[in-house]
């Protein structure tokens, strides 16, 4: 990530789970409307299945209208890293994925992945049109 430019910094906020500073690093697609419509705070609304995603990402992808691009999120300290630790804890034991409840212009969805370190990434996002 040294070697990239953040294209966000904001807060990710889940009640009763975990609130932090959260840096977002381009790896795939086109930034343009995700950095006009980001707020200063993604409010993370709930939980969702990993099938219900990727089923909705097959239908995106085959509409060829819409687009799809993929951020990574990097906690800003170590403080950060803590909340952003129990955020990760929380969904991967649920074996869900987070959907933020924020009303964007631009942005349809906004899903939070959770991708340990030895993950693969989902091949439904693959191959990567960017950083990487």
């Amino acid at each position: 990530l040294a070697r990239l430019n953040f294209i966000w910094k904001g807060f990710i906020n889940m009640p009763s789970v975990a609130k932090f500073v959260i840096k977002a690093y381009p790896v795939s697609g086109s930034f343009d409307y995700l950095t006009e419509d980001l707020p200063d705070s993604i409010q993370v609304g709930g939980r969702i299945s990993p099938h219900t995603v990727w089923e909705y990402v097959e239908k995106i992808k085959a509409s060829g209208t819409k687009e799809i691009c993929v951020v990574r999120f990097t906690p800003v300290t170590e403080e950060d890293q803590i909340s952003y630790a129990l955020l990760f804890a929380y969904f991967s034991s649920r074996k869900r994925y987070g959907v933020a409840a924020n009303n964007m212009k631009q942005v349809k969805d906004l899903y939070l992945i959770p991708l340990g370190s030895s993950d693969k990434v989902p091949h439904h996002l693959v191959p990567f049109d960017g950083p990487g």
